[in-house]
């Protein structure tokens, strides 16, 4: 009998390798493993090909919801779940996932429905409660979305979920301070998470990832009679590969005392190492008649506790007739809804006014949309700065603005400021606006 039992398991031995390799290679687990690497046709294509033979599997089918639906197919993802809502009348999962597209989709009356169905099935179920706080905070109930998600940490302190749609709370409120603590406990409880760190690393205020077009008109009025300086831009922001930061591309016209002048350049913010990034200009210019032949500019910001940031740089601009070079540096602090900010030029290269500071005051109402009001003094050198800047006395310019986005793709921008100097007045006024494709 013993060698009889050993013959078997000699043969279970050798055969066991054979067997798991078979099952790996069935077209099942091929398409779970590449949802695993997030390549949604080819798992759409293995499941509607097992569907052939096996159109009521379970598994397979809910596969592929989720296929469709985190490759953007929505519609394909709702209509396949509605199926299986008919074979498998009020399952939590298959809810969970039509209120989850819902969502995404902006419908929230139905989708706040599918989530409640799922409470009733069963009551305690952390997503659906976590569901509902999200669709509160969408529609702009703070105060709703708040008390849901305390009752789930409640319940639960160690759910990340909850402290994830926390953050996502406070950063739509505005508050980047409180949503940068939050995500930070949701990395710190699920560090696989990959959007969990993603949001973390974009909770710094430069780093938003979109792609974005923008058009700026300026207009500069000098209260000693001279012509209005006019100034056209165009600005396309582009993601980086591999979500490292935006990279900008930008072209200006200015037209000033019966000249023209064009710039070229590029704008980046890069992601360095924890907490920070980096700050790069480069520009050129012709006929140079205003604007600075070449500029490069290079800057590193860090994050500091929770809340704080800082900068340390350089700029680097050869004027036709003289190179200048300034140091730059800043200071932030993030005080729930509200920005102080300050900056610091200096330039020993400048003959008056080598040193300048600005300070102003942002109030976010979410985690774009702000306004601002500023004073300053010194040398001044503001934005895209030209002759006309670098010869400026010293002088005192408040400035105020704001950056809005009625719509989800709209964007809309103002800006004024008043500079005064020896008894000269500059007041310049900017308005931009622009399209965002997510």
């Amino acid at each position: 009998m013993k060698k009889v039992i050993g013959i078997i398991a000699v043969l279970l031995a050798g055969l066991g390798p054979g067997i798991l390799a078979a099952r790996d290679n069935l077209p099942f687990t091929r398409a779970q493993r590449a949802m695993d690497i997030k390549d949604y046709t080819s798992a759409i294509a293995l499941c509607l090909g097992i569907l052939e033979t096996s159109p009521t599997d379970y598994d397979v089918n809910f596969l592929l919801a989720r296929a469709y639906s985190y490759s953007g197919r929505w519609d394909q993802a709702l209509s396949r779940l509605e199926t299986m809502d008919t074979l498998y009348p009020r399952n939590p999962d298959v809810m969970l996932l039509q209120a989850r597209i819902l969502t995404w989709r902006r419908r929230y009356d139905p989708a706040l429905s599918r989530y409640r169905e799922v409470l009733e099935v069963v009551p305690d179920n952390e997503e659906a409660l976590i569901g509902t706080g999200d669709i509160a905070a969408r529609q702009g109930e703070s105060d709703r979305a708040l008390a849901v998600f305390q009752v789930v940490l409640e319940r639960n302190p160690d759910s990340a979920d909850a402290y994830f749609h926390l953050g996502l709370l406070f950063q739509w409120q505005g508050n980047r301070s409180r949503a940068r603590e939050n995500f930070e406990k949701a990395v710190a409880l699920d560090p696989s998470n990959g959007d969990y760190r993603s949001f973390l690393t974009d909770s710094a205020p430069r780093l938003r990832r979109t792609t974005e077009l923008r058009y700026q008109h300026e207009i500069e009025d000098w209260s000693d009679g001279r012509g209005d300086f006019q100034t056209d831009r165009l600005a396309l922001q582009l993601d980086l590969p591999r979500r490292a930061g935006v990279v900008i591309l930008k072209a200006s016209q200015t037209r000033r005392l019966g000249e023209t002048d064009s710039q070229f350049g590029v704008e980046g913010y890069p992601r360095l190492w924890s907490k920070a990034y980096a700050r790069f200009e480069l520009a050129y210019a012709s006929p140079a008649v205003a604007y600075p032949r070449w500029s490069y500019l290079a800057e590193i910001y860090q994050g500091f506790f929770k809340a704080g940031e800082a900068s340390l740089g350089f700029w680097r601009m050869s004027f036709p007739d003289r190179p200048v070079t300034v140091g730059l540096g800043s200071l932030g602090w993030y005080l729930g809804n509200w920005y102080p900010y300050l900056r610091l030029t200096y330039s020993r290269d400048m003959d008056r006014g080598s040193f300048s500071w600005v300070a102003n005051l942002r109030k976010y109402f979410s985690d774009e949309d702000f306004v601002y009001a500023g004073f300053g003094r010194g040398g001044l050198l503001l934005g895209n700065p030209t002759v006309q800047d670098l010869l400026a006395e010293r002088g005192t310019v408040w400035l105020a603005g704001f950056t809005w986005y009625p719509l989800r793709h709209i964007r809309l921008e103002g800006h004024f400021s008043r500079t005064t100097e020896s008894g000269l007045a500059r007041n310049a006024f900017l308005m931009s606006t622009g399209y965002r494709w997510r």
